[in-house]
């Protein structure tokens, strides 16, 4: 019986367009919501002052609206980062913070009588937030590091993995 060895190692496998495609519409379903929340921040100026006044701990209206703007900073320019690969790993780290950090802060479940519909409210934007860290931090364990000469040039990026 000559049997041959069994190549226990499968051969490695290169990334294709497809791959890279679908990579991109799933960095694409995690940021959508974030330029779109941007929007509403703006619009609707007013409530998410109130929203920043109330929370767990009540900010004073300077530091709100500061917040307000570097969060919707984030919102706008984060997206762009994460989809286009420019310093994807520092916005996707950044992402964790800020949807750690708002989940804590404005989906304070803990604060509300059990089962009561204003516990519901919270608990599930709560817990979509955790969620979105688990995706952000993918994102980041996934993404290599570029140089920062590499970051500037004009040529084509090659592709993440």
């Amino acid at each position: 019986m000559g049997s041959q060895p069994r190549n226990l190692n499968p051969p490695s496998r290169t990334t294709t367009e497809h791959d890279r495609l679908l990579a991109f519409v799933a960095r694409l379903c995690l940021v959508l919501m974030f330029p779109l929340s941007c929007l509403n921040k703006m619009f609707d100026y007013q409530s998410a002052m109130a929203q920043a006044a109330h929370g767990w701990i009540p900010l004073p209206p300077t530091i709100a609206a500061l917040l307000l703007i570097l969060g919707g900073t984030l919102e706008v320019v984060g997206p762009l980062c994460i989809l286009f690969g420019f310093y994807r790993r520092q916005a996707a780290l950044l992402f964790i913070f800020y949807v750690v950090a708002t989940a804590v802060l404005f989906h304070n479940f803990w604060s509300f009588p059990f089962n009561s519909d204003v516990l519901n409210e919270n608990f599930w934007p709560f817990l979509k937030n955790f969620g979105l860290a688990g995706g952000f931090l993918y994102i980041a364990a996934d993404a290599k590091i570029e140089s920062l000469r590499g970051a500037f040039s004009l040529s084509p990026r090659e592709a993440q993995k």
